[in-house]
């Protein structure tokens, strides 16, 4: 699709509605889990329920503007809530570059947005809502059906094999050898999801990044103290950052730049 605007204005277009979106994001990460309405009531402080008003409501700036706390009540705001709507400004952007502007963007963009609320609600509650995987699924079905998302039927349902079926098959194993959950179904339902929109070969490659990126991060986080050798470590953000790193190192061309160099290397 050939851009009607020039990138000058399309850029600050996207950062504001990533913002904003990343905003309600915030919203959505905070009440789905616990079972609260997104819709009401309006955003307020939830040390003294006033409602926050418009002028301290615009996502990323309000945050500093106000200080990180409440006007009211003076109590600290999450600087995460900040930080959700920062990434997601910045995914937005990221997406469009790489892409372009056309139903493929809006398909990626869609499936960022859910993975940011899937990965801060795993890190929250350790779950991921069936809510959300449903609503994967009929992104995933629209996309393929119009075309939006560009894969075949046969590479879709073979990816969500392949990335469904691996997880079940290491929770299974960890569960034997450890004597307890290791990969949670949730995990697994998200990889239907996940392959569906990698294909085969995008998932082996997500996969691949999801554990390495895990154990990275754990042992470093181990070897900090940060965490004990029994915590319970949510999956989803690992996948998530997989899946994307993925998504955004695909090559104008079609192909995908980790893939191309490790073929490169090996062959």
């Amino acid at each position: 699709m050939i851009n009607i605007f020039p990138d000058t204005i399309i850029i600050p277009a996207l950062t504001i509605l990533g913002a904003a979106i990343g905003s309600f994001l915030n919203v959505v990460i905070y009440r789905v889990p616990l079972k609260m309405s997104i819709v009401r009531p309006s955003s307020h402080c939830f040390s003294c329920k006033k409602t926050i008003n418009i002028q301290d409501n615009i996502p990323i700036l309000g945050y500093f503007l106000l200080g990180g706390k409440c006007r009211h009540c003076k109590e600290p705001f999450p600087s995460r809530y900040a930080f959700v709507e920062l990434i997601t400004a910045v995914l937005t952007i990221c997406i469009y570059l790489i892409f372009g502007m056309g139903q493929t963007f809006v398909m990626y963009l869609a499936l960022t947005y859910l993975l940011i609320a899937i990965t801060f609600v795993d890190i929250d509650h350790f779950i991921i809502p069936n809510g959300f995987v449903l609503i994967g699924i009929l992104m995933l079905i629209f996309g393929i059906y119009t075309g939006w998302i560009p894969i075949e039927w046969e590479d879709a349902m073979s990816g969500s094999f392949v990335f469904a079926g691996f997880l079940f098959a290491i929770g299974l194993i960890g569960q034997f050898i450890l004597r307890k959950e290791s990969i949670g179904f949730g995990d697994v339902k998200l990889g239907l999801v996940l392959g569906g929109y990698l294909g085969t070969e995008y998932s082996i490659l997500a996969l691949y990044l999801s554990f390495a990126i895990s154990a990275i991060i754990i042992f470093v986080m181990m070897g900090g103290n940060l965490i004990r050798k029994d915590s319970k470590i949510p999956f989803g953000p690992y996948l998530a950052a997989g899946t994307l790193i993925a998504l955004f190192t695909t090559t104008p061309y079609g192909g995908n730049y980790i893939l191309n160099w490790y073929y490169t290397t090996m062959f």
